[in-house]
């Protein structure tokens, strides 16, 4: 049997975010046709893209890079990013504005999806479902069971499927990582997120619907019909709807980190508060204050939309402001971003021998102590991403292993972090039981859990 007859995977289909549609060049560096250096047709991944504006430029970029891959195939709501995927692969590609028909394609092995987050688990698990793998974005479902949903499409045809969560293929994340599970900084009862991020500014107004060429009402799939004018003035950040806020975006990177590294399954319980203070339209708060307790540790997500200092200390004056994950153990505090890692050691207080006794003082610190560590500092600088998390997808696509960022630990990520948006919706604590994945005794907080769709987008299985 061939090997591309092994490598069923889906591709196709998409959304760019409406007010980003964006497209990229091919990235230079990749070998041309004809190329010596190209594997044989034999050993090549036929990738169709669904979902080519905005981060999906980057995506195909990243994809073509790769001299086993062929980009055979795109699609998207948009034909003005339709138009630029095709052109970034000299033409080579199709353009299908349905991704059920390109799911259809034999010619296309594996798909990326790079859509808006209420779009991933019905494609992703379609894609499965025609026997295709699948590199689905972050975060995996926008809400919880339709992740689950994922998983199951996933084992139920063994697929691959990877999820877009890149620094898991970072070396210094994956050093911070078994730093944390070797016991270097100590036994870990505390772990924090956060993302303190730059005041917004408000979105202009738009009128007049959407631009020539793109397919609003596809665009919106499984939301509700919402105008393009509306969504477009308040921004999708504004819907619940049709985004799960910071937590969910940028908690799909940290929270990730924190539940692999103290290989956590799922939490007992979530509580969370906050509002909008800065930006007051909308559903999403601007601050949210989430609050976990696991077996064994208690982890904290901070998010702030109008000041950037960080929970490290770190003033934020990066694009993304501050962001960051901390360990706290007993014999140090681990610090890990896209930058790099620090280990701050956490020193004992000792008395010295044959001192005399220490007077009574309302100083903070007292004549006679040292204070030695039971580690050395260390930091580190940053590592590659992005690119080694697609060549991970690659390879296993070949080998049939499962990925670092296998759709199952993805799934557990997003349930964390769409139990705090719950929490604070409804203004209560929350019991999870995670053998159900159900909040014990809260209809109301189940409904969340399983979300609304709009027919015919309903995921199979619901």
């Amino acid at each position: 049997m061939e090997r591309r007859d092994l490598l069923k995977a889906a591709v196709l289909g998409g959304m760019v975010s409406a007010d980003q549609l964006v497209a990229g060049a091919r990235q230079a560096g990749a070998p041309p046709a004809g190329d010596s250096r190209r594997p044989a047709p034999s050993d090549r991944i036929r990738i169709g893209m669904i979902g080519v504006g905005n981060f999906g430029t980057l995506n195909q970029r990243q994809f073509m890079s790769n001299p086993d891959v062929d980009v055979v195939a795109v699609c998207d709501a948009s034909q003005t990013a339709m138009d630029k995927a095709v052109a970034a692969t000299d033409g080579r590609a199709k353009a299908v504005a349905d991704y059920r028909r390109l799911l259809e394609d034999r010619n296309v092995d594996a798909v990326v999806i790079t859509t808006p987050e209420h779009w991933h688990s019905i494609m992703c698990i379609d894609a499965c479902d025609a026997g295709k793998d699948v590199y689905v974005e972050k975060p995996v479902a926008h809400h919880i069971r339709d992740g689950r949903l994922m998983v199951e499409a996933a084992r139920r045809h063994n697929r691959i499927v990877q999820v877009g969560t890149q620094q898991r293929s970072g070396a210094h994340f994956q050093r911070a990582v078994r730093y944390v599970q070797e016991g270097r900084i100590g036994e870990v009862y505390y772990a924090t997120v956060w993302h303190h991020s730059h005041r917004a500014a408000p979105p202009a107004k738009v009128t007049g619907g959407p631009p020539p060429g793109l397919n609003w009402d596809l665009w919106l799939g499984p939301a509700p019909q919402l105008s393009y004018d509306d969504v477009l003035s308040g921004g999708r950040r504004g819907y619940w709807s049709l985004w799960g806020g910071m937590i969910t975006e940028w908690g799909s990177h940290l929270t990730d980190i924190v539940l692999w590294a103290l290989k956590a399954q799922a939490p007992r319980t979530a509580t969370a508060v906050g509002g909008l203070f800065e930006r007051r339209d909308g559903e999403i708060p601007d601050i949210l204050q989430a609050s976990y307790t696991f077996p064994g540790f208690v982890f904290h997500y901070s998010i702030l939309g109008h000041n950037t200092y960080g929970l490290n200390g770190d003033a934020g004056a990066a694009r993304f402001g501050s962001f960051g994950i901390q360990f706290h153990g007993t014999k140090g505090t681990l610090f890990v971003d896209r930058s790099g890692f620090r280990l701050t050691p956490q020193p004992r207080r000792v008395l010295e021998e044959n001192q005399p006794p220490s007077p009574g003082s309302s100083d903070s610190r007292q004549p006679g102590y040292y204070y030695p560590t039971d580690v050395l500092p260390e930091h580190s600088e940053t590592s590659e991403q992005h690119a080694p998390h697609v060549r991970n997808f690659l390879d296993c696509v070949k080998s049939r292993s499962r990925p670092i960022a296998d759709i199952e630990e993805g799934h557990r990520t997003n349930v964390v972090n769409r139990l705090g948006n719950i929490a604070y919706r409804l203004g209560r604590q929350l019991k999870w039981d995670a053998v159900k994945e159900e909040v014990v005794g809260d209809a109301e907080a189940n409904s969340l859990v399983v979300g609304e769709y709009r027919a015919p987008w309903i995921p199979k299985g619901l």
